[in-house]
């Protein structure tokens, strides 16, 4: 799963930067995100050391900021951000023993996300979230209403491909020791700073 989210997310990257108007790049890299949406669930779930893996991902996003912006040609904050959002969320979330408290946090972080802009903004925190508090065709259903709700905002019909994803996920899964399996954790890590910072440098290059 971990190979199969990075080989999309570089097709996707790839389609964006140098192939805008052909489709089938931005289809493909659809099945990214969902993938890196459920590592971070497995990840807070097995973690032994909350704290190093908040700070593990801070310094993912402030490396991988520079190169996004050059990438991509914006200004606003990189989908690592919007996984660090949503981890802080879960720990927050922990902490409350309320269901309102913890519905009260969430709808706060999403209109932060949403606000500061950051890559998939509330999407991405309501993935993690159909991941942390649903299962099997669950979980299916509800990434089917999320995608429903998204393109119905948004007008992208495309999200509707990153369902496959959850399919993937429900069939294959097998927790954080399954994904992690044949990939090392080095190069899972290291992969998004690095390909945005060679798609940067071939689209900037004179």
């Amino acid at each position: 799963m971990y190979w199969l989210a990075m080989l999309t997310m570089l097709i996707d990257h790839v389609g964006l930067v140098f192939f805008p108007t052909d489709p089938a790049w931005r289809i493909a890299g659809r099945l990214a995100f969902p993938i890196y949406a459920y590592a971070l669930y497995a990840g807070y779930t097995h973690t032994r050391d909350m704290r190093c893996y908040m700070l593990r991902l801070l310094g993912l996003a402030l490396i991988s900021q520079v190169p996004y912006m050059l990438a991509f040609d914006v200004h606003r904050p990189n989908v690592i951000w919007t996984l660090l959002a949503s981890l802080l969320a879960l720990a927050a979330a922990s902490r409350l023993k309320h269901w309102t408290a913890v519905t009260g946090l969430y709808v706060l972080s999403a209109l932060v996300m949403e606000l500061s802009q950051m890559d998939y903004g509330a999407y991405g925190l309501l993935l993690v979230l159909i991941y942390r508090y649903t299962r099997s065709y669950m979980m299916i259903a509800a990434h089917f209403v999320l995608n429903a709700m998204y393109d119905m905002v948004h007008h992208a019909n495309l999200q509707h491909f990153s369902l496959l994803s959850s399919i993937l996920i429900v069939c294959f899964a097998t927790g954080e020791s399954g994904f992690y399996s044949r990939v090392p954790r080095w190069l899972w890590r290291s992969f998004y700073p690095v390909h945005l910072a060679v798609i940067a440098t071939i689209r900037i290059w004179p």
